[in-house]
């Protein structure tokens, strides 16, 4: 049996420009999972505009913490039982054993149901460019940010789909802001999360948030979707040659220059880059043209009880 081994490699990049700006990091991350609530929009008169302002005062909304489907939360907030134990999931309203097809007119689920939650930014992203996160949302939504609408569902739609989206405009530093989100649920024809007989179909549909919510802030220019692939020789396995690449997006109405630079702990590597206005660019980083790309002796991560698992 021939053994396989691979190279895990953390990347750190980092972008020099004339502006100052800066990469995203865990300490300037704000991550939105406590103080959430939600609440069908069959039990809220009011719209997007007038939810997401701060001087709103939900009333018999439930609380959630996200992520969290919209039945996760109304099973924890005791208003349906366990649908895991026994057959509770038939008492739930909206409940079908059908997999396909659209929910039941009588489905309390049938309409969107609104999230909500208020956060505070530091004054330390005074002058950034702020953005929020979305890993998943399922499966459509319209984003609410203090009375403002940032994307809708033409935009937001997609069960595993992530999305940032520049909200610098939309928040203030120091004071609350609000986000609400309306999320509709699939429709019967929709590319979504789907089920089978051994796991049924949940009477929401998984309608929710799946992931992470976060806020970061970065200078103007703003590094996404940093992605390695390693191409291994095989059966050698005496170098490792690494092909990096990483997203620029540049939110500023100014061109930019600058610099940008990578490095594990023994390697480095950069590249001189320049952007329009507005625009997005993929940059990348080959063995053909960075030779230090191409590691001597990789430390492989190897399968367990074939090796072992080392980290970069």
């Amino acid at each position: 049996m021939n053994r396989i081994a691979i190279t895990i490699l953390s990347i750190f990049f980092c972008i020099t420009f004339i502006s100052c700006a800066e990469q995203k990091d865990g300490d300037n991350l704000i991550l939105l999972h406590n103080g959430w609530s939600i609440q069908s929009t069959s039990q809220v008169p009011t719209g997007g505009s007038t939810l997401s302002d701060v001087s709103y005062e939900p009333q018999n909304w439930y609380p959630v913490s996200v992520p969290s489907t919209v039945l996760a939360g109304l099973v924890e907030n005791g208003l349906y039982p366990d649908p895991y134990y026994g057959t509770n999931i038939e008492s739930i309203p909206g409940y079908t054993s059908q997999r396909r097809g659209e929910m039941p007119d009588d489905s309390p689920f049938r309409v969107a149901w609104w999230y909500r939650t208020e956060f505070r930014l530091p004054f330390s992203y005074r002058g950034k460019t702020i953005w929020i996160s979305f890993q998943s949302i399922n499966y459509r939504a319209n984003i609410w940010m203090n009375g403002k609408l940032v994307a809708d569902t033409t935009v937001v739609e997609g069960a595993y789909r992530t999305f940032d989206f520049d909200i610098t405009s939309f928040v203030q530093t120091g004071k609350a802001n609000c986000l609400a989100l309306e999320i509709f649920p699939p429709r019967s024809n929709d590319l979504s999360i789907t089920w089978v007989d051994w796991n049924p179909t949940p009477p929401d549909r998984g309608m929710g948030i799946w992931y992470d919510v976060s806020v970061h802030a970065t200078g103007p220019v703003a590094i996404r979707t940093s992605h390695i692939i390693t191409d291994l020789n095989l059966p050698s396995t005496d170098t490792a040659k690494l092909s990096v690449s990483a997203e620029l997006f540049n939110a500023s109405p100014n061109p930019i220059a600058g610099t940008l630079s990578g490095k594990t702990d023994k390697l480095t590597f950069s590249r001189p880059v320049s952007l329009a206005p507005g625009e997005t660019r993929l940059v990348s980083f080959t063995p053909d043209e960075f030779p230090q790309l191409a590691v001597a002796n990789p430390r492989l991560w190897w399968p367990n009880n074939a090796g072992p698992q080392n980290l970069y």
